[in-house]
């Protein structure tokens, strides 16, 4: 299962957009942005004649259709066709190597003598002190308390200060959380406090259809920087994840990060693109 093409990922697009601006192509589903129509399905998202032909359509009216995240050739091949064929613009806004880790040996040496010095240095740490702190993981703990301390460990973060925490941007954490809910197999939470039990940092990864996890979302309150608290969540979800799974498959999505940069021993090609119409 592509989380991205999921009935309960669809479905959560209605609770965080406005009824009116959630555009429905076939069994792809767009946020209507001033007639940029901007896909809400990633990765390898289903597309077939049907909604080759109704976006054709759409994009004849007048409007733009961006995609992003996607890493299926084939999907891009086609897309490209439609536009030759049409004479629309395809546009590549974005084209990268997204990082991926992938490991079926042991994490702690991985970590330890294959990764660099940053992270071996902030993995001893993680192990000197992860005493101090409190984890909570959402496959045993009261999941709507941990989204609460997510959402202050997001506020109070650099993230609020430039627009970027889920609320900002347009109520994602709307996106996540019914996910989150609902498919406990396919989600892992991991929230880190420090002994008083003040949010410090988070790590939040879905499960896809190719077994392997996706780093959804990452992040670290201003006091929990200062304590590497952002380090100690994401050291502490890869070791939960490799226990339950005896490996380790993650995408870390395809964000610019220098710390996912130094994990990754793999990678997938990931593309944003959007097409339009040609002006006379």
């Amino acid at each position: 299962m592509n989380f991205s093409n999921s009935n309960i990922w669809i479905d959560s697009l209605y609770i965080r957009y406005p009824i009116n601006k959630i555009v429905n192509i076939g069994k792809l589903y767009f946020y209507n942005d001033n007639n940029l129509f901007i896909c809400q399905n990633f990765f390898n998202p289903n597309m077939g004649e049907l909604e080759i032909k109704q976006l054709i359509k759409r994009i004849n009216e007048g409007n733009k259709v961006k995609f992003s995240y996607i890493n299926n050739s084939e999907i891009l091949d086609n897309l490209k066709k439609m536009s030759n064929d049409n004479k629309f613009i395809y546009e590549i806004i974005d084209s990268w190597e997204a990082p991926r880790l992938c490991l079926k040996n042991n994490l702690s040496n991985y970590l330890l003598n294959e990764c660099g010095k940053q992270i071996k240095r902030d993995y001893k740490l993680y192990k000197k002190n992860k005493e101090n702190y409190i984890f909570y993981n959402s496959i045993n703990d009261d999941i709507l308390k941990l989204w609460s301390y997510v959402l202050k460990i997001d506020f109070d973060s650099w993230k609020k200060e430039e627009k970027s925490d889920m609320k900002s941007l347009n109520r994602e954490d709307l996106q996540y959380l019914p996910f989150l809910l609902l498919k406990k197999d396919n989600s892992n939470l991991v929230v880190v406090c420090d002994k008083n039990d003040n949010p410090l940092a988070y790590s939040l990864m879905f499960k896809g259809d190719n077994d392997y996890w996706y780093a959804v979302k990452w992040g670290s309150s201003y006091q929990g920087r200062k304590k590497y608290a952002g380090f100690i969540a994401l050291f502490n979800h890869l070791e939960y994840i490799f226990s339950i799974d005896n490996q380790i498959k993650i995408d870390f999505w395809g964000r610019r990060n220098q710390t996912y940069d130094s994990l990754k021993n793999d990678f997938v090609n990931r593309n944003h693109i959007v097409i339009y119409k040609k002006e006379n």
